[in-house]
């Protein structure tokens, strides 16, 4: 009855995963070579582990990532791609995203760009940094939305407090002068406070020439590309190759 009480009590308190631990540890016996303390970290570890992993899958299913996950550790390195393993392993540390340090990722349709980004973004969730993609066309129709209802500061805020931000496919349709000026506003309410990835097929150099407003482009240029990370994939198209996992799906 004691046990029950204790399993009723911790199951009130939402220590569900560690209840269900208990129960199934002494059932197995775990507790009979282990001080009162060894078992009690155990199940605290289990609850841990529990929540956590629970807060991963939220995040991630947040991040608009795509179904296959892209991930660090399947990215395929050749010469010809024009980046090694170093330039990636960069992003395993939380520098790049505590400075705040932006990333742009150039290249062809098809060499690697959206694959790697969201690399980087979901590597960046199991960190503990909140990460979203939205495609370039997508988020000035989110933005519209917002305005629409009347919520267009609040949907900056929300945009605020995604740690790292990926914009898919940058300047791949004409922008008009209200988006130039929403996407000025975009990148000041973010400045310092987290990176941007960027992926598009236009480098860092065409970029003035893609806007309309050379005041606004000069802004929006010396925010994103000084500070960034830059990496130009290069090589023929790998979609629909068989191999890696990253050659399956990419963009």
């Amino acid at each position: 009855m004691h046990l029950e009480q204790t399993l009723h009590q911790m199951r009130s308190m939402r220590l569900a995963t560690m209840a269900a631990c208990l129960e199934q540890r002494l059932t197995n016996g775990d507790h009979r070579d282990l001080s009162h303390e060894e078992f009690i970290s155990l199940l605290v570890e289990d609850e841990f582990t529990a929540r956590n992993n629970r807060r991963l899958s939220r995040m991630i299913g947040r991040a608009n990532f795509k179904p296959h996950q892209a991930c660090i550790e399947n990215i395929h390195y050749e010469s010809s791609r024009g980046f090694a393993k170093a330039d990636i392993m960069q992003f395993k540390s939380k520098s790049w995203i505590e400075n705040a340090q932006h990333v742009i990722l150039t290249g062809s349709t098809g060499t690697g760009k959206t694959y790697i980004a969201e690399a980087l973004g979901l590597h960046a969730c199991k960190m503990g940094y909140p990460t979203q993609k939205v495609k370039y066309k997508r988020l000035f129709e989110e933005i519209q939305a917002a305005k629409g209802t009347g919520v267009y500061l609040n949907y900056l805020r929300k945009l605020q407090k995604i740690k790292v931000l990926i914009i898919d496919d940058f300047a791949m349709q004409p922008i008009t002068q209200d988006q130039l000026c929403e996407l000025m506003d975009l990148i000041e309410e973010r400045d310092q406070l987290g990176p941007v990835i960027i992926t598009t097929q236009y480098p860092p150099n065409k970029w003035h020439s893609l806007f309309d407003d050379p005041t606004i482009a000069d802004a929006i240029c010396d925010r994103l590309i000084p500070v960034a990370i830059k990496l130009h994939l290069k090589g023929n198209s790998l979609r629909g190759e068989k191999g890696p996992i990253e050659k399956k799906r990419l963009s």
